[in-house]
């Protein structure tokens, strides 16, 4: 997982594949920094295509809406 910050967007480039316990803790990561520096924009790109991260990805956006205000697109 690489992560960058440019024009006000956190951008998450996700390569691997995630698993419950690599969910939680990618999840909580990416949270913390949002809380920290009131980050509003998300892009995560998922270079892998199996279901379960689009599943876990999904997820996390749907607690990202219910948490904050701000734009999370995954492609």
């Amino acid at each position: 997982m690489e992560l960058y910050y440019i024009n006000e967007t956190l951008y998450i480039e996700l390569l691997n594949d995630l698993d419950l316990e690599e969910y939680q803790d990618f999840k909580k990561r990416v949270f913390r920094i949002l809380d920290d520096y009131g980050i509003e924009r998300i892009v995560v790109k998922n270079h892998r295509k199996i279901f379960h991260n689009r599943h876990f990805l999904n997820q996390m956006k749907q607690d990202y809406l219910r948490k904050y205000s701000g734009d999370f697109f995954i492609k």
